[in-house]
């Protein structure tokens, strides 16, 4: 996560198991407490570690990626706050039509843990929609790319249950779902 301090270290390690599968480990951590807190960098992922376990598969115009991932934050930033965990899984998906189409998709699940707070005052440790939120999402993406220029779509759907109140989505955070839909435009170098 970007906060204008270099306090974390990542890493990642790649097993090609064959020419179309490979295994991947991934992961990083903060090596001290920082308590900045933007809309960017909000101050409990600033503190997080996180971990992925990807594998990926190709085969002719496919590419199949199911990957699982854990984030932790401690429970220490602030005084009475107690530490969260999030488990997510997710399916992604990749078909080219030909060197210029493709489509992808995404089925995601996503569950935090704990997170409330032992004494007050306090704000509880929210890592998703609140302390034991829950989350699940589907996307899909064309994208036209011609040389260095390319064009994408994107329309997803999260649906949220278990959320703190005002967490959520609407203007007062308590919609269950939102629908986003995006145009991306660009040059690859």
């Amino acid at each position: 996560y970007y906060s204008n301090r270099y306090n974390w270290v990542s890493g990642l390690i790649t097993y090609a198991a064959s020419a179309k599968d490979s295994f991947t480990i991934a992961g990083g951590g903060a090596l001290s407490k920082y308590a900045k807190n933007t809309f960017a960098t909000p101050v409990f992922l600033n503190n997080s570690t996180l971990f992925n376990v990807i594998y990926t598969h190709t085969e002719g115009p496919w590419a199949i990626t199911p990957y699982f991932q854990y984030t932790h934050v401690n429970g220490d930033i602030f005084p009475g706050q107690d530490s969260a965990d999030t488990w997510s899984g997710a399916i992604l998906a990749k078909y080219s039509f030909n060197a210029q189409w493709s489509v992808a998709g995404r089925a995601e699940y996503i569950s935090s843990s704990s997170g409330s707070c032992s004494t007050a005052p306090c704000a509880p440790t929210s890592v998703l929609y609140g302390p034991g939120s829950k989350a699940f999402s589907l996307t899909l993406t064309p994208t036209f790319q011609k040389g260095i220029f390319f064009a994408r779509a994107e329309g997803s759907y999260v649906d949220v249950t278990s959320a703190a109140p005002g967490s959520a989505f609407g203007v007062d955070g308590n919609a269950k779902s939102q629908f986003r839909g995006l145009i991306e435009t660009g040059f690859i170098f």
